[in-house]
């Protein structure tokens, strides 16, 4: 049997200095419950997942990735999550192990509630490729077959046998953020990781949150839809990064109706294809795309000026019951964004037991965390207001 092995996409080689730049440069995918998983039970379910999903065992070669053959390492921590300030925790803050060439590993925290932290380096997978994987772990914990996604395929293969039909977005720092901007002083957080929980449940979740984004932000946001190619191709079974980005560009006063009819729009016209290097940063020596992040970063935190005003995504509706094993069952699942340097906001949504799941990662400054919090507080109630179906048990 042939092993697995694709070539590191230009997308997945710009995330390589962010490690160094925005640690621990991981998503995070959080999975709440109660009952008594063993760690043994978990290092069986992730190895049987991972075999079926091999981009959950990759190791870098030159320019390819490879298949290491060895699970994802399993760590058991006696730990409860630093709700709300986890940019604060311990444990979450930490990089990847055991080794430096480690690109994913699953934390047990066995603190109340009992909770399973799938972390993953945005180089090897994105965010629907991770769902692949975490959904087989959940498959495996069941005593059910894997479903697999084992394709050595990646964005550039992908959009050079779909085609992009357009030209690429102009990339200019000039878009403001919905909680303004501030120096980063030295000694302090420089991001920022939030999770709320919304008690209602219902349709355009994503864009609601990207039209009070606008609405906060400056005379045009720049909102990023991040799009799942694997659309265009529903046989792909890769856990990759396949996704690129639909921008919504919005002034303040947008309705969420009318943002969701451009995002359709855009969706028709397969736009996201087009953004394959939109920014230039694939085509720059390693030294100097990081020299270029650093200076984003400056714009952004000093002057307000964003290639981007954030990302908004939605990570997916999840019935627990499901999920539910012998001896784990899940009663929350949210996922937590990487940081970034080159963007102030990036916020991720699930959908789970009749909640919704908002988290944010920010880059942070003088004065942000109270506008940040602000900014979650009005989200938060507009959502409650707005969407149909709501959580009784919380009201």
């Amino acid at each position: 049997m042939n092993t697995f092995r694709r070539p590191i996409s230009p997308t997945e080689l710009i995330y390589f200095p962010m490690r160094e730049l925005a640690p621990p440069f991981l998503m995070q995918l959080v999975v709440e419950g109660t009952g008594d998983l063993a760690p043994e039970e978990l290092r069986r379910a992730v190895a049987v997942a991972s075999e079926a999903n091999p981009g959950a065992r990759l190791r870098r070669d030159g320019g390819y990735w490879v298949d290491s053959g060895v699970a994802p390492a399993v760590r058991a921590v006696e730990h409860t999550l630093n709700n709300p300030e986890l940019e604060a925790d311990p444990v979450l803050t930490t990089p990847i192990g055991p080794t430096p060439e480690s690109t994913v590993e699953v934390l047990l925290l066995t603190g109340a509630p009992t909770t399973i932290v799938f972390r993953v380096f945005h180089g090897v997978m994105d965010g629907m490729g991770m769902i692949m994987w975490v959904t087989d772990v959940f498959r495996a914990l069941r005593g059910l077959e894997p479903i697999g996604a084992a394709d050595p395929v990646a964005d550039a293969e992908l959009v050079a046998k779909v085609g992009a039909p357009g030209r690429p977005t102009l990339m200019q720092p000039r878009f403001r953020s919905a909680v303004g901007h501030g120096p980063q002083d030295p000694g302090e957080h420089r991001h920022l990781l939030r999770h709320r929980t919304i008690h209602a449940t219902g349709p355009g979740a994503m864009v609601r949150v990207a039209a009070i984004l606008a609405d906060e932000g400056g005379p045009v946001s720049r909102i990023m839809i991040p799009v799942d190619l694997r659309r265009h191709d529903p046989d792909l079974r890769s856990t990759g990064n396949l996704a690129l980005p639909l921008f919504l560009d919005a002034r303040p006063g947008v309705t969420w109706q009318q943002l969701n009819a451009d995002k359709k729009i855009g969706l028709q016209e397969r736009r996201e294809l087009n953004q394959m290097d939109n920014s230039g940063l694939t085509k720059l020596p390693p030294a100097v795309g990081r020299t270029l992040l650093r200076g984003l970063n400056w714009m952004g935190s000093r002057l307000g000026r964003n290639l981007a005003s954030a990302t908004v995504s939605h990570m997916g509706r999840y019935d627990l019951d499901e999920l539910a094993s012998p001896h784990f069952a899940p009663t929350s699942i949210y996922i937590l964004p990487q940081h970034s340097v080159a963007m102030p906001l990036l916020f991720g949504l699930t959908e789970c037991g009749g909640r919704t799941e908002l988290t944010v990662s920010a880059r942070s400054g003088r004065g942000i965390p109270a506008r940040l919090d602000a900014l979650l507080d009005r989200i938060v109630k507009t959502l409650e207001n707005e969407l149909p179906q709501t959580d009784s048990a919380a009201k």
